[in-house]
């Protein structure tokens, strides 16, 4: 079957299962400036409170578990603790806390570790206009590798590949943020994170098939770009998807061996290298040869 698939012409189909993929998260960006929020804000975002305590022990992922379920009845599920300083001492990020049950929550810490009152050593409230803050720098980042990918495209192809390799790009993300409103992850720096690696990694997957395009156009002049596409996918079509399982393995393993900060990263990561993977073979390819068959209408 793969040797006789045409990306090109079953373009049609492919994008409407990626209009599927992203609906959830682009309904959740178009809803946000009207005051609906369908994310799961994280202290970095919509502000909060954190406690940083000296354990006077190695804080190992079941360390974290620990703390996670010891604070979970006062802080809610919506807590997160990782280690900080000189790796015996853990952040405990939560929402927004009223003093009474900042003391609970160290009460509860007191118990669960055996702690004294000044193992607690530092207690500060984020606001949310940090928040704004780095919702802003992580839009502008983003925007800015759209842009210098964009750049790096067109020098290395031309404009219409690399117009292409960024709208695969805005497809990855947009699958992600799907996946952080369907499974209510929460958004934190962890998510910035997320984004910048799936660019490269939806990038990379592009650049193969382009690569592949380029030197079958040259060894077929008589081709139409139409099959010399559906050729160069079928080709690099095996490379893609051996390049996105030898990650995905690693990633997977975090999924279910990791503590609940990494889960939630290795969960997001892995939905974006799958769709990485997914775009670079039946989007990025078609939707170039798509624009140059329009352009050769055109003229």
């Amino acid at each position: 079957m793969l040797k006789t698939f045409s990306a090109t012409k079953n373009f049609k189909y492919c994008a409407i299962l990626s209009v599927l993929l992203i609906a959830a998260g682009l309904v959740a960006l178009l809803a946000a400036p009207f005051g609906v929020n369908l994310f799961n804000l994280d202290i970095d975002f919509a502000g909060g409170t954190t406690f940083t305590y000296q354990l006077g022990e190695e804080v190992t992922p079941d360390v974290i578990d620990k703390v996670e379920d010891a604070v979970a009845e006062v802080a809610g599920k919506n807590v997160s603790a990782v280690p900080t300083g000189d790796g015996t001492q853990v952040l405990i990020k939560t929402k927004s806390l009223s003093s009474e049950d900042r003391e609970k929550l160290h009460e509860a810490m007191k118990t669960a570790f055996s702690l004294e009152d000044d193992d607690r050593q530092d207690v500060q409230n984020v606001s949310p206009a940090v928040g704004k803050d780095m919702q802003a720098a992580a839009v502008k980042s983003s925007l800015v590798a759209a842009l210098l990918m964009l750049l790096y495209i067109t020098i290395r192809f031309d404009f219409k590949s690399g117009f292409a390799a960024v709208v695969c790009l805005i497809h990855d993300v947009l699958v992600m943020i799907s996946a952080y409103v369907i499974f209510q992850l929460p958004v934190n720096m962890n998510f910035i994170a997320a984004a910048l690696t799936i660019f490269g990694y939806s990038i990379n997957a592009s650049i193969i098939t382009f690569d592949r395009i380029r030197e079958n156009q040259k060894l077929s002049r008589r081709e139409s770009y139409e099959a010399i596409v559906d050729k160069s996918v079928r080709q690099s079509f095996t490379r893609n998807i051996n390049t996105t399982l030898t990650t995905l393995f690693t990633i997977v393993l975090i999924i279910f061996t990791g503590v609940s900060s990494l889960v939630n990263f290795a969960i997001p990561i892995t939905v974006g290298i799958v769709s990485g993977a997914y775009s670079s073979i039946f989007v990025a390819a078609p939707l170039c040869a798509l624009l140059k068959k329009h352009q050769k209408k055109a003229k």
